[in-house]
């Protein structure tokens, strides 16, 4: 890497402290490059066909169910330690970011827990929080988008319900295009897919103060 581009990676991992630290959520395009994602999506849809991918729940342990009221999308979880070859390049920049989010914004982020997620036509998730009530481990979600071409016409936004001092709410409505980032406090943020009109894909997870126990 040159200084140039260290520089210029810099600046933006600390534009996104910033904005979390200011108002819980930030977004950054052009995470992963057009090659990155269309290999990422290679994997994604080999691995459909052979079967990897199952409907996605809510709830934890006991607590767990599917409800497809709820939330209908499939995943498939990730070994963040042993990657997919086509996932190498995110999860090294991922870790390149939680590292300067420790430094500056003391977060604690020592694991994190990731899977491919995706959205077929009619796919969507209600309103909800990234957190159990049993464990607050979760401290930013971190999705990021792989739709090339993606428009509001091929619905599945992301919409963030972010609470203020009065007791109402803004709402901020982000395209899940392809390449960008979005991260956003779990503890905080209530949030929802729409309905998706094409298939959606991401990778989406939880950067943890805590490590992953099986």
């Amino acid at each position: 890497m040159t200084k140039t581009i260290a520089l210029l990676q810099e600046a933006i991992y600390e534009q996104a402290a910033v904005e979390i630290a200011e108002r819980g959520y930030s977004i950054i395009d052009g995470f992963l490059s057009t090659m990155e994602v269309n290999q990422i999506l290679k994997t994604i849809h080999a691995e459909e066909a052979e079967g990897a991918f199952n409907p996605a729940g809510i709830g934890q342990g006991s607590d767990f169910q599917r409800n497809q009221k709820i939330r209908r999308d499939e995943i498939r979880w990730i070994d963040h330690n042993a990657p997919p070859a086509s996932c190498v390049p995110y999860f090294e920049r991922l870790q390149d970011l939680i590292r300067y989010l420790n430094r500056t914004c003391y977060l604690g982020i020592r694991d994190m827990e990731m899977h491919f997620a995706v959205y077929q036509p009619g796919g969507f998730y209600q309103r909800h929080l990234d957190v159990f009530h049993r464990t607050q481990s979760r401290k930013l979600s971190a999705i990021c988008y792989l739709n090339p071409e993606w428009t509001a016409d091929d619905g599945g936004a992301l919409k963030l319900y972010l609470p203020k001092e009065d007791g109402t709410e803004e709402t901020v409505t982000v395209l899940p295009e392809a390449g960008r980032l979005m991260l956003f406090e779990s503890h905080a943020i209530e949030h929802e897919v729409e309905v998706a009109h094409r298939e959606r894909c991401s990778i989406t997870g939880w950067l943890k103060d805590e490590t992953q126990l099986f």
